[in-house]
């Protein structure tokens, strides 16, 4: 007959010390809040300003775009346009940037035996996808309620597109920790890449108004797949044909096996640095 102690659930060690259950979640629910009480610590409004400067930023330029071009290229607003290309690009930037500082930000709160490097990536990770849906959800509103935009909204393509690009951030950002600590011109190499990003991933044109055989290199670019999905989910007569998640998802998980790989093998020199 099994003892008490044989029907008790088994629980994680750490140095011989038994953790209570749940203990991962724990831990990142509290990396989480302290991430949320921290946040420009400095700054009046602290957390609040995280999500309040990014969307006074789009809404300044959207305005300032709308005022600039009458017609954009689809639709007859070019605030919401902007929009529907900027936000999902602004989700995958900001968890990328999040993820690949993880550890370096907190590199002093490993020295807790309950923190691991998993949870402090996914506290930085979910703290940076829900900064950037409240961001979203902020700006979708006041130009909805601002313009008349004679769009749709199918909000299961909206989140398609979003959480496509949250996953495309967290493993290019795994993928680029883990190279920088290895090869630190990697950080100079992918600040290069990163910036004309926006003009890249049709964010302001139309990947298909482009010329041949310009059109069919940027297609190349998984933003282009993710902002076109997120486009098709507001102009009800606009078909991206060329969009397929498929492509960014496999990028996402290949770059986060290979961030988690080089995370664990160049862990001290990750930690030392």
């Amino acid at each position: 007959m099994e003892t008490e102690a044989q029907l008790r659930p088994v629980q994680a060690t750490v140095n011989g010390r038994v953790l209570p259950r749940f203990s991962t979640l724990r831990t990142v629910v509290a990396l989480s809040l302290r991430e949320l009480t921290t946040s420009n610590g400095d700054t009046a409004g602290g957390y609040l300003w995280s999500v309040f400067s990014p969307v006074i930023g789009i809404m300044v330029l959207a305005l300032i775009f709308s005022a600039g071009f009458r017609n954009p290229p689809l639709g007859d607003n070019f605030a919401i346009f902007y929009a529907s290309g900027m936000l999902p690009y602004f989700m995958f930037r900001s968890v990328c940037a999040r993820v690949e500082h993880s550890i370096r930000a907190s590199r002093n709160l490993l020295n807790f035996p309950r923190v691991t490097l998993f949870d402090v990536v996914m506290s930085k990770f979910l703290m940076a996808v829900l900064t950037q849906a409240a961001v979203s959800v902020l700006v979708y509103a006041f130009i909805l309620n601002i313009f008349e935009t004679d769009t749709t909204f199918h909000i299961k393509q909206i989140l398609q597109s979003f959480t496509t690009a949250a996953l495309l951030g967290g493993g290019i950002g795994l993928m680029n920790c883990a190279i920088k600590t290895k090869f630190p011109l990697w950080e100079v190499l992918w600040s290069f890449v990163e910036r004309p990003m926006v003009l890249l991933s049709g964010v302001i044109i139309l990947v298909e108004s482009l010329p041949r055989p310009y059109s069919e290199w940027l297609l190349w670019n998984p933003l282009v797949h993710i902002v076109g999905r997120s486009r098709e989910a507001l102009y009800v007569d606009y078909v991206g044909s060329y969009t397929d998640l498929t492509f960014p998802l496999e990028l996402a998980l290949i770059s986060a096996f290979i961030g988690m790989a080089g995370i664990r093998l160049f862990t001290r020199e990750l930690l030392d640095r």
